[in-house]
């Protein structure tokens, strides 16, 4: 998060929208942490990220999202 509000960052992609794309990674990561530690998925994050729908709609999401803001 706090890349995102860097002057530097700011400077480098000429956007201080960037923050908007924090929520997708946010849950991103809580959802992992999720599968993780309450379904016991753990071991095969690779698969874990293809089979999860929620997870992969984050992933999408926050890379659309990124590519607006960018162009």
């Amino acid at each position: 998060m706090l890349y995102t509000l860097d002057p530097g960052t700011v400077q480098k992609f000429h956007t201080a929208n960037l923050i908007l794309t924090v929520p997708f990674v946010i849950y991103g990561i809580f959802r992992y942490l999720y599968l993780v530690y309450q379904k016991n998925m753990g071991g095969r994050p690779e698969m874990i990220l293809l089979a999860d729908r929620p997870l992969l709609l984050s992933v999408f999401l926050w890379v659309a999202v990124s590519v607006f803001i960018l162009y």
